[in-house]
């Protein structure tokens, strides 16, 4: 769906020019045209235009994007939506998603949201990176079936009064709806048992049917990541 003149004109003073991924994304968003004499770049309210320009975001980085540990300097100012840059961490994700929002669509009032602690993630979590299923599994459910990951500290933006996660194409109201158990210390008596150090062993905050313990198997996992296990206690315990 072409782009109406006047977000042709916002991506244009931005610097972001057909062939760019973020004019893809907003082509992709199918957003309506603006009421004649409103002034505005386009016809939905603002809450629907995030959710159809995230949808459209989420989907272009399916295809495009991968998730990384960090990014560089290339990631900001748009860079990502410019195509500076395929590869960067969740806040650069959502920080790109909000660039474009303001400087493509005239947005006004996105803020920042995150999460510091370290925490699993729902399972069944699609993520916008196709490559990377997750890097949480159980003894019985592998980590493209679980669909879980775990982070330290997360990233969005907000509008509203709605959190926007670019990351998962998902809104939420309360961080509990994307924190499925929060990580804490684990007992000092685990650590050390067999070769666990402090930092690849976690206690879960809620204890879950797979486990009440979290255990690092590969410091290099899937997609370049640390890869975990959901373990009960008395599995740790049980090893030399």
């Amino acid at each position: 769906m072409a782009l109406h003149a006047a977000i042709q004109a916002l991506l244009g003073a931005a610097g972001v020019t057909n062939g760019m991924p973020g004019w893809a994304i907003l082509e992709s968003a199918r957003l309506l045209p603006p009421t004649p004499g409103s002034g505005a770049a386009f016809g939905d309210a603002p809450a629907q235009a995030l959710r159809k320009t995230m949808k459209a975001y989420y989907e272009y980085g399916r295809n495009h994007w991968t998730w990384a540990q960090s990014a560089g300097s290339a990631a900001a100012n748009g860079g990502l939506v410019k195509g500076q840059i395929q590869a960067v961490a969740c806040g650069s994700f959502n920080q790109n998603f909000k660039w474009l929002a303001e400087k493509g669509l005239g947005i006004t009032g996105i803020t920042n949201g995150q999460e510091t602690g370290q925490f699993l993630t729902m399972p069944g979590s699609v993520c916008i990176d196709s490559k990377w299923v997750g890097n949480v599994r159980t003894a019985t459910k592998t980590f493209g079936a679980l669909k879980c990951f775990k982070f330290s500290g997360h990233y969005w933006v907000m509008h509203g009064g709605v959190n926007y996660d670019v990351c998962y194409d998902n809104t939420f109201h309360a961080v509990s709806e994307i924190i499925w158990t929060r990580l804490l210390p684990p007992d000092q008596s685990l650590v050390g048992k067999g070769g666990l150090t402090a930092n690849q062993l976690y206690r879960l905050e809620k204890p879950l049917p797979e486990g009440d313990h979290l255990v690092m198997l590969q410091q290099n996992g899937p997609n370049g990541w640390p890869s975990w296990q959901i373990v009960p206690k008395a599995q740790i315990k049980s090893l030399k």
